[in-house]
């Protein structure tokens, strides 16, 4: 399978939040405040760098966690 990587999220949230922004989707504000702030993080990263989904979040190749999805338990 290929790494998935920064590029790759970027796409799909900004058309996420793009549909959110024009009313398209609708979701609770706890996922558009997620969506905003992944993208403005993503924004700052190398587009190349690997992320890896795990335990409800998204971390990159270092370990490090860049967002925890929304997910009430």
């Amino acid at each position: 399978m290929t790494k998935l990587d920064v590029k790759h999220f970027l796409h799909l949230y900004l058309t996420r939040k793009r549909m959110q922004d024009e009313g398209i989707t609708n979701p609770n504000l706890e996922v558009k405040q997620f969506t905003r702030d992944f993208v403005e993080k993503l924004s700052n990263m190398d587009l190349n760098e690997e992320v890896v989904i795990k335990e409800q979040g998204f971390y990159d190749s270092k370990g490090n966690l860049i967002a925890k999805l929304p997910i009430k338990e």
